[in-house]
């Protein structure tokens, strides 16, 4: 078993609690706000939700996936210079670490497109 490891898809076993709940559809509130809404955390704060769980923000979350993604692009270069000047470093190694650092920067490029979409999308909308 390597150390590669992914992190588990939230969503796909119907048993397991969604990491961010839902909003309520139109209609399920108790009751009806003001327009100001509930208050959003700033980026790299966390928050109580209903449940009593921590909750982070979409900026932290994105924030620590794009250091993580770095990180592993710093241990991919770092790994096939060891192995360039023959400090011990196994070709398995290099390829492992390579590999993850490719997922992991094909799913951030993946998050990407779909914000952009979103963007593209709610800039053409009717206000």
């Amino acid at each position: 078993m390597s150390s590669f490891q992914l992190p588990p898809l939230i969503g796909f076993d119907p048993m397991q609690k969604p990491r961010f709940p839902m909003p309520p559809v139109m209609g399920q509130e108790a009751g009806v706000k003001g327009l100001e809404g509930p208050v959003l955390p700033q980026p790299g704060q966390t928050s109580i939700d209903e449940g009593g769980t921590e909750s982070t923000s979409f900026g932290s979350v994105l924030t620590d996936a794009l250091s993580n993604m770095r990180s592993l692009q710093d241990d991919v270069q770092a790994k096939t210079r060891g192995l360039m000047l023959g400090e011990g470093v196994e070709l398995h190694d290099v390829m492992l670490a390579a590999d993850k650092s490719e997922v992991t920067f094909n799913l951030m490029l993946e998050v990407r497109n779909k914000l952009v979409d979103a963007w593209e999308k709610l800039s053409r909308s009717a206000v």
